[in-house]
């Protein structure tokens, strides 16, 4: 048997975790610096691909039932990754639609959140002193 195959795939939930892995992904990092889950991540990568799409639409594609496709959306909208645009429906309705943050945008943003983190840590380093411990 290869054991490559039988390797479970590692999750890493925090930074500290993410830290410890020899060739973390890009959904790890993500995952680990918005504190979200992998449903998502998909979410967000569906609606930067349809951008404008409803929680109809999200829902029908992803084949995933509509209460967990808009707790997705709120987690993102929450997150900052995502924006709600509202749409006038020709019958006199109205819908939702909804925006990903560009790539770049999001990048930017995990960046920044990345350096408060080292701040922190770094700060609290620098204060140690023999008498902390």
């Amino acid at each position: 048997m290869d054991s490559l195959n039988n390797e479970k795939k590692i999750e890493f939930q925090t930074v500290e975790e993410l830290m410890m892995a020899p060739e973390p992904n890009f959904n790890d990092v993500i995952r680990c610096v918005f504190k979200i889950k992998d449903y998502e991540i998909e979410v967000y990568f569906y609606l930067l691909d349809h951008p404008k799409s409803t929680i109809a639409e999200v829902s029908e594609s992803l084949k995933k039932d509509r209460s967990s496709i808009q707790r997705s959306i709120q987690t993102l909208k929450d997150k900052g990754m995502i924006n709600r645009k509202f749409r006038v429906l020709g019958v006199g309705g109205f819908t939702y639609i909804y925006i990903a943050l560009p790539l770049e945008e999001t990048k930017k943003i995990m960046e920044r959140e990345l350096q408060i983190w080292y701040n922190m840590m770094n700060g609290l380093v620098m204060s140690f002193e023999k008498a902390n411990r």
